[in-house]
């Protein structure tokens, strides 16, 4: 990925944004981390952990032989540990295959889950983002349980998505599995503060992709300069998701030359600064938006679990419908 064409162009665009992906580097995740243990506010951690925990046997119990678990955007892989916790009951050994854009934090994450598993545990880890990984599952034979945890997947576009969900389509055969975690919650309040939460930790978060510009690029934005600001956008449409935005607003005009980047970067007083491509990240689902998009890649909806809250539904895609 060429991260300075990227941020070229989203900071030459109408609107401007930083790209979600740019705010997690080492830093930024462990930022998410933290939004994930101590934002009181963020339900989706909460209700995808109870939901997960609660089902993870019915989940993976069509599962007849020993599969490579697929983790796209592994993160810290605590949520994966179930998943591997469940399959070694069963088999001596699982290979693992955490894809992560962060490759310090994966190098990390793999040393502690091979001192946690030993040998048990294959971990053969893809440093990059998720194209890099499913490039990369297509040389992979086999069982493959596809995981897409957390809130990586609905932080796409809703065309990269549907892209990303082809492409996995592709590399999986009728015997693979696909799981993603989606957030179904359609309350406004609940989940502005979820996102923008009161106490401010999830600023940190946000703002680290400001931190890291001036940083890597040279760039010299002042943090305390932008207003930061999140709206819930609801929309029915099975063809369409409803989604947050995310983005700061600038208190002052303000001028900054960036030259690893080679642009200038002007924001009047009052200009959005989004942290996000499109419109909007962190999509919210219904069940029939779930089923058309899956139809969409050609996957089918086999079944899904949710909370009790009915914050996240964790859903479960085959290639062949067969119920």
């Amino acid at each position: 990925m060429d991260n300075a064409a990227a941020l070229r162009v989203g900071l030459t665009s109408t609107p401007k944004y930083l790209p979600v992906w740019y705010r997690y580097d080492k830093a930024g995740s462990v930022f998410n981390d933290r939004c994930l243990s101590d934002n009181t506010y963020y339900y989706f951690y909460r209700s995808e952990i109870s939901t997960l925990s609660a089902n993870i046997e019915e989940i993976l119990q069509d599962v007849s032989e020993v599969p490579t678990l697929v983790d796209m955007g592994s993160g810290n892989s605590e949520k994966t540990r179930g998943f591997i916790d469940a399959l070694l009951t069963k088999y001596k050994s699982v290979t693992y295959i955490p894809v992560d854009i962060s490759k310090e934090f994966l190098a990390e994450t793999s040393d502690q889950l091979f001192g946690i598993y030993g040998n048990k545990l294959c971990i053969k880890s893809i440093p990059g983002d998720y194209d890099v990984g499913i490039e990369r599952l297509r040389d992979m034979p086999g069982v493959k349980v596809i995981m897409w945890l957390g809130g990586g997947f609905q932080n796409q576009k809703y065309q990269d998505q549907i892209r990303r969900l082809k492409l996995l389509s592709n590399v999986m055969t009728d015997r693979c599995r696909l799981i993603i975690s989606l957030d179904i919650t359609q309350n406004k309040e609940q989940i502005e503060n979820a996102y923008l939460d009161p106490t401010g930790i999830s600023a940190d978060l946000y703002l680290n992709a400001i931190t890291r510009l001036n940083r890597e690029f040279g760039c010299s934005i002042n943090k305390d300069t932008l207003n930061l600001e999140a709206e819930y956008i609801h929309n029915d449409n099975h063809k369409e998701t409803s989604f947050v935005t995310l983005y700061g607003i600038s208190k002052e005009n303000q001028l900054h030359h960036i030259p690893g980047l080679g642009i200038t970067l002007n924001l009047a007083k009052d200009d959005r600064l989004y942290f996000h491509e499109g419109k909007g990240v962190s999509c919210k689902y219904n069940v029939d938006q779930i089923r058309t998009l899956a139809l969409c890649a050609g996957l089918y909806l086999e079944n899904h679990w949710t909370d009790t809250n009915q914050h996240v539904a964790v859903c479960y895609f085959s290639t062949q419908k067969t119920k």
